[in-house]
């Protein structure tokens, strides 16, 4: 018990000193920037130049590369936006070759992993 005591006064001597802080940084630097470097390039300009001016997706293509692009991608808003665009005909191809790349792939992939 003495040494888990011990331990434990260490933990929190190291803390005060803001090393536990700065590990916790390093950890999520290193757990997030593969993840930034992998981002799900969105064919955002194809997605928009096959509607029509006006069209209403417009706005849905542009809120599903903010949500790619935000620090905690959610995958269940993700997946809403990508569904409503797959039900286009004018965009079906185009969502379905993006979502189907292994490099798309592997980014949700590690969303998942991470919990994100």
């Amino acid at each position: 018990m003495d040494r888990q005591a011990d331990l434990r006064r260490e933990i929190e001597g190291a803390d005060d000193t803001g090393m536990v802080a700065g590990e916790e940084l390093i950890t999520q630097a290193e757990t997030m920037l593969p993840l930034l470097r992998q981002r799900a390039a969105l064919p955002r300009e194809d997605l928009h130049a096959a509607l029509p001016e006006g069209h209403d997706a417009h706005a849905t293509i542009d809120a599903l590369h903010d949500e790619i692009h935000k620090d905690r991608p959610s995958r269940v808003s993700i997946d809403e936006h990508v569904g409503r665009l797959r039900l286009l005909p004018e965009l079906e191809a185009i969502v379905v070759n993006w979502w189907d790349d292994p490099h798309t792939q592997r980014f949700f992939g590690t969303l998942a992993q991470i919990g994100v």
